[in-house]
């Protein structure tokens, strides 16, 4: 390449830098500047929207309209617009970033995902959750094509859309929750289609993959024990087919599903490279939550027998025994990713006696407790609907006393 045309790209380069710093000098100078400004002046300095919109101008005008560097620029102002709750702009400019990008990498450029994971929020806010359907379809298939449906490299884009349909699990209706974990499902199927084909159980991502398939059993259903399924559904989704369900759905088959998966975290654990029994213990006694959760008694104390044994193995079997399985333990299969949400509310403290299955009976708090009579029968209520893995004693599950925290009812208006 002549000289002239090094020198060329190295300046351009170099002036796209100084664009680019200029974004986080603007904000460094109104720092410095902030004890001799009103509020309003600074709003005016520190204006994100309007920062990239000059560096949009600037690269424009310096270059062309679909310079590589614009599409950086394009999400970043999606971004902010997104965080100003303008929803129909932050999109346009999503896509805008992403068109520019298939000019300069091709229509199936696999670059185009954070563009179109952007579009899938902001369609989702706009209330068009067809689009964002379909805005992850696109992003599922340029996966696709570029490592086939089976390589363990489509795991990173699973997660994402996994991540995604059960985080706006709560923004939608029922039915349309539904259709989010019928599509999550489909997901996970592929998933664990993957792993099995692809992925060691020795590896040290193993056993928390197949925990999360098998927790998502119990989100879907928990969601049809609470809401029903609805008559029609009609959700597709290119993973594998059609996800349409039919009345043969039934609490039994997402039981059966998960159990395969939890058995497989079991496995998993027990090849881990520096796995203990302690660690395969506490694999072996979810497996028995799970059947516990599910009604399926025998199995539970199978499954807990068997994990009161492997601790034998373990240098100090007593003390570890103690710590898991002296008191009840309140099972949770939750997906939450922040599973102490409620330690912001209102508590108190519950006692009850935990039945050998699992069954809290006896529920009461402190005679003292400020609390209606309407509250107390909604907490009663709640605490009824938990179970909880049974105090053991050498091996053997028997009733325990138990007491723990539990966040007030809102009282009714």
């Amino acid at each position: 390449m002549p000289s002239k045309e090094i020198m060329a790209k190295m300046f351009s380069a170099y002036k796209y830098s100084l664009v680019a710093i200029s974004l986080s000098s603007i904000m460094l100078l109104s720092a410095a500047t902030v004890q001799s400004q009103t509020i309003e002046e600074q709003q005016s300095v520190a204006d994100p929207v309007r920062d990239y919109m000059n560096a949009i101008d600037n690269v424009e005008a310096e270059y062309s309209a679909y310079s590589t560097e614009l599409s950086d620029l394009y999400l970043g102002l999606g971004k902010s617009l997104y965080s100003r709750q303008e929803y129909e702009k932050a999109r346009q400019a999503f896509q805008r970033g992403m068109q520019i990008q298939r000019v300069n990498y091709g229509l199936n450029s696999l670059s185009q995902g954070p563009y179109l994971l952007s579009i899938a929020d902001a369609e989702s806010f706009l209330g068009n959750w067809d689009e964002s359907q379909e805005a992850l379809e696109n992003l599922y298939s340029i996966n696709q094509q570029a490592y086939g449906a089976n390589d363990v490299r489509m795991l990173p884009v699973l997660d994402q859309m996994l991540d995604w349909y059960l985080d706006s699990y709560d923004e939608r209706t029922p039915k349309g929750g539904y259709a989010n974990l019928v599509i999550s499902e489909r997901i996970a199927t592929r998933m664990y289609s993957i792993l099995e084909k692809e992925l060691p159980l020795d590896d040290p991502e193993a056993p928390e993959r197949f925990r999360r398939i098998g927790y998502l059993q119990y989100f879907i259903a928990n969601h049809i024990k609470q809401h029903g399924e609805p008559s029609e559904s009609g959700v597709t989704f290119s993973t594998g087919g059609s996800a349409s369900r039919s009345e043969a759905s039934t609490s039994h088959m997402h039981f059966r599903r998960g159990k395969l998966a939890l058995e497989k975290v079991v496995a998993a654990t027990a090849q881990q490279e520096n796995s203990s029994p302690e660690d395969q213990a506490k694999a072996v006694a979810e497996l028995g939550d799970w059947y516990l959760v599910f009604g399926q008694r025998f199995s539970a104390a199978q499954a807990y027998q068997l994990a009161y044994d492997v601790l034998e193995t373990a240098e100090q079997p007593e003390q570890i025994r103690a710590e898991l399985f002296d008191q009840p333990r309140k099972i949770n299969f939750s997906m939450d990713k922040d599973s102490a949400s409620d330690l912001a509310l209102e508590q108190m403290e519950v006692r009850m006696t935990v039945s050998a299955y699992g069954v809290p009976q006896g529920i009461e708090v402190d005679e003292n407790t400020e609390i209606s009579k309407p509250q107390l029968q909604a907490l009663r209520r709640n605490v009824s609907n938990m179970r909880f893995r049974p105090r053991l004693q050498n091996g053997i599950a028997e009733d325990a006393p138990y007491k723990s925290l539990y966040a007030v009812p809102a009282p009714k208006s």
